[in-house]
């Protein structure tokens, strides 16, 4: 049995994954941001920690608010009980120095030390957070591979490549690779969408955004981040999946808020599945967007239902004939989430 849950995590992610019968296990996959969010995530750690479970892998997928607010903001409790938790993977800070040999006497990444954007703040607070608390911590690169509880969890993103970019940035390169237009697409059609040719404005801190294939008793589950698509496909294709022998499975969040620079053809046309959840209110970045989720539609060979955390005007996106061609189903997750392999 798995559980997926996605809380209300506004524009960003937090997504808790329990699987196991005899022996729950979990895995806490961001905080997302907001109260409404923080609220739902301290009730399910007190949750957990009542019936005498802990969170067997945090992974905090990159530095982006969104993403890290609410792992901080839990971890920053004075009554934070740190052993529950017994691993964490943090693409950040000192471990990316330590990986690629940058020492502190001949080191130009000022970012982790002198940093004005929210986020980088954040994660520096966070590791030394992470670092006083002692807690077991794990960088983490494409296509390893490790067991968590039984289950079975491949790295897709990031590549070592895209992590020493990362930690060479400066302050000048990673605002200008931020800077993304807000618009909607939804005046326009599934097929002229499709057809687009896709625009890849991904930021390098996105790009670092860990990906993952999560494998447990004959069920799957796709877990994108915020990643880039041309990159999980150079690893599924590396593991041996194409358009002839797809990845089949269950379920996949969609990366980055179903944003249209972050999910391409080459990517669906490669996976085998019918579910993808939808994490993310409506934006006014245009998330979600009406060309991502028209990409899913169109190169899937199947029918789709979408999970999302929030109830959204999908009228407002979709035009009646398209509901009637496609079929597409657009499901709202409860607190309860979705168990995988029954629906």
């Amino acid at each position: 049995m798995i559980n997926i849950k996605v809380l209300k995590a506004f524009n960003g992610d937090c997504i808790i994954v329990s699987y196991g019968e005899e022996e729950k296990h979990n895995i806490l996959i961001d905080g997302g941001q907001g109260r409404v969010c923080f609220q739902q995530l301290r009730t399910y750690v007190d949750s957990v920690k009542k019936t005498g479970n802990k969170i067997d892998l945090l992974i905090l997928t990159h530095i982006d608010s969104d993403h890290i607010d609410g792992i901080l903001r839990l971890l920053s409790q004075k009554t934070f009980d740190f052993s529950m938790i017994e691993e964490m993977w943090f693409n950040f800070g000192k471990g990316l120095k330590d990986m690629f040999g940058i020492n502190g006497e001949n080191n130009q990444v000022s970012l982790y030390d002198n940093a004005t954007e929210i986020s980088w703040k954040q994660g520096v607070d966070l590791e030394e957070i992470v670092r006083k608390a002692g807690i077991r911590r794990r960088l983490v690169t494409k296509l390893e591979r490790f067991s968590v509880g039984g289950a079975s969890i491949t790295i897709l993103s990031p590549s070592k490549e895209v992590l020493k970019k990362f930690s060479e940035q400066d302050k000048e390169e990673k605002k200008a690779t931020t800077q993304i237009a807000y618009s909607n697409d939804y005046q326009k059609s599934v097929v002229e969408l499709n057809q687009k040719e896709q625009e890849r404005q991904i930021s390098l801190t996105n790009k670092s955004s860990i990906a993952c294939l999560f494998e447990f008793e004959g069920l799957s589950i796709l877990l994108l981040g915020d990643a880039d698509a041309e990159e999980i496909v150079k690893s599924l294709t590396e593991l041996g999946y194409s358009k002839n022998n797809k990845l089949k499975v269950d379920f996949c969040k969609i990366a980055h808020h179903a944003s249209r620079h972050n999910t391409n053809n080459e990517l669906i046309q490669i996976i085998d599945c019918s579910n993808y959840i939808i994490s993310t209110q409506q934006t006014t970045a245009g998330r979600p967007s009406k060309e991502c989720l028209s990409r899913i539609i169109c190169n899937s060979g199947k029918t789709i239902s979408f999970y999302c955390n929030y109830e959204l005007d999908w009228n407002k996106v979709f035009t009646k004939e398209e509901f009637l061609k496609y079929d597409m189903k657009f499901i709202v997750l409860g607190q309860q989430g979705v168990d995988v392999g029954e629906e």
